[in-house]
C-alpha cells in the first residue's frame, strides 16, 4: 500500500496524481501560474473530501505538497462547516492568507468544485497583491 505523505516529491517537475479530465485542469492551471510566477516555491491542485493531490509542483524537497495538502483540506472543511452553521459571519469562503516569517501562502477554493488552489512563495520574490490577483485570474475560469 502506497502512502501520499510518504512519497518524496518530484523537483522542479508538474506532478499530476490522476489522468482523468480533473488531472488535466489542475495540470493547466499550474502551467499558467508558473509563467506568471516563475519563483514559485510550491503550488497544488488538491480535492477536500478526499485530500487528494490533483497535481503539484515544489523546488524544494522539505516543502512536500502531500503532507501540505492534507493539513489545508482539514482547515477547509472545518471552515465551511463553521460557516454553514453560522458560527463565523459573512459569505462564502474566497481565500486564506498565512504568513511566515519569510513566505506567502494562499489557499484559494475553486469556484465551481470541492477543490482547492494552495501557492507559496517568498516574500523577497512578489506580494500579496500579485500573488492573490494572478492565483485569481487563474482559478476563476474553472
Amino acid at each position: 500500500m502506497q502512502f501520499p505523505f510518504l512519497n518524496r516529491p518530484s523537483i522542479r517537475k508538474i506532478t499530476v496524481g490522476t489522468a482523468d479530465d480533473a488531472g488535466r485542469v489542475a495540470r493547466t492551471v499550474i502551467e499558467q501560474l508558473l509563467n506568471e510566477l516563475p519563483e514559485l516555491l510550491l503550488t497544488c491542485l488538491v480535492d477536500v473530501p478526499s485530500g487528494r493531490v490533483l497535481a503539484s509542483y515544489t523546488t524544494a524537497a522539505a516543502l512536500n505538497p502531500n503532507q501540505i495538502s492534507l493539513r489545508y483540506a482539514k482547515l477547509l472543511r472545518a471552515t465551511d462547516a463553521a460557516l454553514a452553521a453560522k458560527q463565523i459571519p459573512g459569505g462564502p469562503l474566497s481565500e486564506m492568507v498565512l504568513l511566515t516569517e519569510d513566505q506567502l501562502h494562499i489557499v484559494r477554493p475553486l469556484p465551481n468544485s470541492s477543490c482547492y488552489c494552495f501557492l507559496a512563495v517568498r516574500f523577497a520574490d512578489t506580494n500579496l497583491g500579485m500573488a492573490s490577483e494572478i492565483l485569481r485570474r487563474h482559478t476563476a475560469k474553472l
